[in-house]
């Protein structure tokens, strides 16, 4: 074993590296630029969801702007859950579904003066879009305007979510629900929401498509066992797409799941956007509380009606 892991098998020591290693500092990649600052948004290697970084990018590009700074979201320069190990350092997985909020790249600013990278830990300290949304009618409103003017969806992942949400519901109106099943209701992470039960899920989306008048039950799950329980209920009229589903996962972690698939990571990326992408679009919602949900309020127009679970944390 090497000096350095073993070192970091201390947690204290560890905390300590990490700590420092992404800490906020200020660097000069040239000359270029001087009359601009730049702010490199990044986050720590984790293994988390894309609306997980949306949600903290969202608060840390609001700092960026507040501070006259400009921000560049960088999801390249170390492992994340939507980049190969061979992409590290080549590509920007952030670029893969998102244009960059203020239309500056990496690259743009590779021979910039001022660049700011910024602490790659959150913390409680740091402020983006959360459960706070799902209850508070002004903070909502002020994230969502923000998410409309500096969070630009890829043009050919909204064109190919436009064209599904076509072919599955011909016009109708949706009952749209969120169930976020497999690690998260196995492993109860630590301070995490915890969701609903399958059946409050079922029992609840029943309820609503009749009294809104809805054909179909739209259903974003990443957990086939989940799915399976909706299809016995709803048969025909349950529509999902075709992203990939898994059971039995133990003590995996969702972003770590392959199907040996070329572009694994990217395809777990754009699938899972898709699917809340058609989430934000149904008539009403009902779901748990997570990123998923967070990123549907965030991308849509305001539900007819939304049920959102509050049920403490694991």
């Amino acid at each position: 074993m090497k000096v350095k892991e073993k070192i970091q098998k201390i947690t204290f020591i560890n905390d300590a590296y990490t700590k420092w290693k992404w800490r906020e500092r200020t660097v000069s990649y040239g000359n270029e630029n001087p009359d601009k600052t730049f702010f490199v948004i990044r986050r720590a290697t984790c293994k988390v969801g894309l609306f997980s970084h949306v949600m903290t990018n969202m608060g840390l590009v609001r700092y960026a702007l507040e501070n006259n700074y400009i921000p560049v979201i960088d999801m390249q320069s170390n492992l994340n859950s939507y980049l190969e190990e061979s992409q590290v350092g080549k590509e920007n997985a952030w670029e893969f579904y998102f244009e960059q909020p203020c239309g500056y790249t990496l690259e743009d600013i590779s021979t910039s003066r001022n660049v700011i990278l910024s602490d790659g830990l959150i913390t409680d300290e740091n402020e983006y879009p959360d459960a706070i949304i799902t209850f508070d009618s002004e903070k909502y409103q002020l994230w969502r305007d923000f998410f409309d003017k500096y969070f630009h969806i890829k043009k050919d992942i909204k064109d190919e979510a436009e064209s599904l949400w076509c072919d599955l519901f011909h016009g109708d109106r949706v009952v749209g629900v969120l169930c976020r099943g497999t690690d998260y209701v196995v492993q109860h992470p630590k301070d995490h929401p915890i969701q609903p039960s399958v059946e409050s899920l079922i029992k609840k989306a029943s309820e609503i498509l009749f009294e809104y008048n809805c054909k179909w039950i739209y259903l974003a799950t990443e957990d086939e066992t989940a799915y399976q329980k909706f299809s016995n209920v709803f048969k025909e009229y349950l529509k999902v797409t075709n992203a990939k589903r898994c059971e039995n996962i133990g003590s995996e972690n969702i972003n770590e799941i392959s199907f040996g698939r070329k572009n694994e990571k990217f395809l777990r990326g754009k699938e899972y956007l898709i699917n809340i992408l058609l989430l934000s679009q149904c008539n009403c919602l009902i779901a748990g509380r997570a990123g998923g949900t967070y990123g549907a309020l965030m991308m849509g127009s305001e539900y007819e009606y939304q049920h959102i679970y509050n049920l403490g944390v694991y």
